[in-house]
């Protein structure tokens, strides 16, 4: 999986690295000194207020900014001055900050802990490297990784929060993350050239099209839409050094042989960095900041797929803050396993068998050696459907008098909402304005389908579809199809039956069918509603809540327990019934494990539903039904909501958040477990137990 690694690098190159980290920390204590200078607020200091800059500030950043980088220089010559500069420039990072402390301890505290921290690094550079033997850029990263993911990473800290949080003085903070990008573009140029010659061409072409973009942006959107497209690569660039780490070269590898907590821990990391970024004013349409527990909830109902929200999206957020909710989409809907394999894969790493076995797993493929192809084939058939999704719904839009702009933007989005499943829309009634639209329905409905049918069902019948023979079709394609059809049918129906003279009576008779048919997809699997829900009868409600709680098919974008689960222990019923031993699926046996397995995730569904309503229950006084409709939502990651998401209170959000969560992994967690087999130690006898 790439170089050969070497802790004990040799002499001069670690001696280089050495060096060099030691002159990226200390240029990097003078940026966060400049930034803290700029946005610090000491009311009749020599510093000034925060909004303003004196002239003892002007002084003091040239001054420090000029130290530092003489600093880093001599550190690169090798100088004996270097360490008395470099300590002079630390622990005036330090002193001029400690009065501060007093009127604005978050800013000054800040500057006063990275100072000290880079002052107590006695031994800069030391770590795990890789080492300089294999290649070129192997040779490259050793000496000069270090040090330009810690450039990167302080220009990405003040980057976000400069632009995200707004802190600093406007035109000096922005010149200063101006020159700090520029430094790490020009440092990791010579990575991107070194891949571009080994033959990895994508992560420099990726490099390249972000820079391309924020030219544009500084030409046509102002400076800090260019910043923003910076940002982006300095997270490429961040990335490309990290993955190329023995660190995560380990990390890697454990996470492998787990897939379980593979799955957990990338959702909980998506989560947490979405809850970050939705934090920071620039997300909220006010400008002002959301509360931390309202961008949790998001970040979670985003990441995990699931569309309730208990902030208006078009109104509460800014185009900032959904991008980033459409960015979650986009990963949870993908899985985040997946996708970051598949950019492992980009950034020139190799594939293992461990990898691919890992993969598989998760996949619930048959043969862990077409892993590769079905992931290359995830992200690719993705990017398709999306793109063909984004220019029909675009055109809708446009069609209903949106501007083209306005247009393309809500295409794009909801095409991503509804192939990842989310139910996330761009208007506080969801789909209604589409009630009357029944092309626009069935745009959604079949993006819908696509993303819950599973990708390796869709990678079936594409492969199956280029050979021109759907003879051989496997069982799990068939099944899945099948069982798909079957509740879109049976709910169509139901809905239809019931709500025909209800929630349906205001459209026209082919209205009311497309309506039927698109809430019995959507039910299963988005969460977007076309009608009111406030309308539905509660005969209506039962149903839905059975259609969330079964959910979308494995490996696809959507929740619940999952088509598959359903049909085999419908299927069990039968055999139970006449005393057979074996449950029989399309004429085929299903093994006593799988079975088992099905039975357990069906349970642990439940409990998860009984649990979430059960602590609902107790601290909310709502109507009991709309309590226990949002626990089957929040399950399924469905999204639809009878009014309860709007009413939670702090607990209530947790608990939901949480639901969500377990709802996204704790099934398909539960499976990975179960799937592991291990042979018993112990033998026990046979007990009858009576049972029913």
């Amino acid at each position: 999986m790439g170089p050969a690694y070497d802790l004990e690098v040799t002499n001069p190159d670690r001696e280089a690295a050495i060096a060099r980290l030691a002159a990226a920390r200390l240029l990097g204590a003078g940026a966060i000194a400049v930034l803290g200078q700029l946005a610090v607020d000491m009311p009749g200091g020599y510093f000034g207020e925060a909004a303003t800059v004196t002239a003892f500030g002007w002084v003091y950043t040239l001054a420090l900014s000029a130290a530092a980088t003489a600093g880093a220089i001599l550190i690169l010559r090798g100088s004996r001055r270097a360490r008395p500069v470099s300590l002079v420039v630390l622990l005036i990072g330090v002193a001029m900050f400690l009065p501060a402390v007093v009127s604005d301890p978050v800013i000054a505290g800040g500057v006063i802990v990275w100072n000290l921290v880079v002052l107590g690094l006695a031994e800069l550079g030391r770590g795990y490297e890789l080492s300089p033997v294999d290649s070129p850029l192997a040779r490259w990263t050793g000496r000069n990784g270090p040090a330009v993911r810690h450039l990167a990473l302080v220009a990405f800290v003040v980057s976000t929060l400069v632009l995200g949080y707004g802190v600093g003085h406007r035109f000096g903070a922005l010149v200063l993350c101006v020159v700090l990008d520029l430094i790490v573009v020009a440092a990791s140029a010579p990575m991107y050239h070194r891949m571009w010659r080994q033959g990895s061409r994508v992560p420099p072409i990726g490099a390249a099209a972000v820079l391309v973009i924020a030219i544009a942006a500084a030409l046509f959107a102002g400076p800090i839409a260019a910043l923003g497209a910076l940002a982006g690569y300095l997270v490429l660039t961040l990335l490309q050094l990290t993955v190329w780490t023995p660190l995560f070269e380990e990390l890697y590898r454990h996470f492998l042989r787990n897939p379980g907590l593979l799955l957990v821990s990338s959702f909980i990391i998506l989560i947490s960095v979405g809850t970050v970024l939705l934090s920071v004013p620039a997300a909220a349409a006010s400008g002002q900041r959301i509360a931390a527990t309202d961008a949790l909830f998001t970040a979670t109902s985003a990441s995990c797929v699931t569309g309730l929200i208990v902030l208006d999206t078009p109104h509460d957020f800014s185009v900032f803050g959904q991008v980033v909710i459409l960015a979650l989409i986009q990963i949870g809907g993908l899985n985040i396993m997946v996708l970051s394999t598949f950019a492992a894969l980009m950034l020139g790493r190799d594939l293992d068998f461990q990898s691919e076995a890992a993969l598989g797993t998760v996949l619930d493929l048959r043969s862990p050696a077409t892993a590769f192809r079905l992931t290359t084939f995830i992200v690719l058939a993705t990017v398709t459907v999306e793109a063909a999704g984004a220019l029909a719904l675009g055109l809708a839009w446009g069609a209903h008098g949106a501007a083209p702009l306005d247009a393309l933007w809500k295409g794009v989005f909801h095409s991503v909402s509804a192939f990842c499943n989310a139910g996330f829309a761009l208007q506080s009634d969801s789909l209604a304005m589409f009630s009357r639209d029944p092309a626009a329905l069935l745009v959604f409905s079949l993006l819908i389908v696509l993303g819950g049918l599973g990708f390796a069902v869709l990678a079936g019948l594409w492969w199956r579809l280029r050979r021109g023979s759907w003879a051989g079709l496997a069982v799990q394609v068939r099944l899945v199809i099948l069982a798909t059809a079957v509740l879109i049918v049976a709910g169509w129906g139901l809905y239809l039956g019931l709500e025909w003279q209800r929630s349906l009576a205001g459209l026209s008779p082919l209205d009311r069918v497309v309506n039927g048919l698109f809430q019995s997809i959507t039910t299963r699997t988005a969460g977007f509603n076309s009608v009111a829900m406030s309308e539905l009868q509660p005969a209506t409600l039962l149903v839905f809540m059975i259609l969330m709680f079964i959910g979308a098919s494995p490996g696809g974008t959507g929740g619940g327990i999952k088509t598959t689960t359903a049909a085999v222990l419908v299927a069990a019923i039968p055999s139970i019934a006449v005393r057979r031993s074996e449950v029989v699926i399309l004429r085929r046996r299903v093994p006593l494990d799988i079975v088992f397995r099905s039975a357990a995730i069906a349970v642990v569904g439940l409990v998860i539903v009984l649990v979430t309503a059960g602590l609902l229950l107790a601290t909310h006084d709502a109507p009991f039904e709309w309590l226990v409709f949002e626990s089957f939502s929040a399950f399924g990651t469905v999204g639809l909501s009878l009014g309860a998401t709007a009413s939670l209170d702090e607990l209530g959000k947790l608990v939901v958040a949480a639901a969500m969560l377990a709802g996204r992994v704790g099934p398909l967690t539960l499976a990975l477990l179960l799937g592991q087999t291990r042979r018993a130690r112990v033998g026990y006898p046979q007990a009858r137990i009576m049972v029913g």
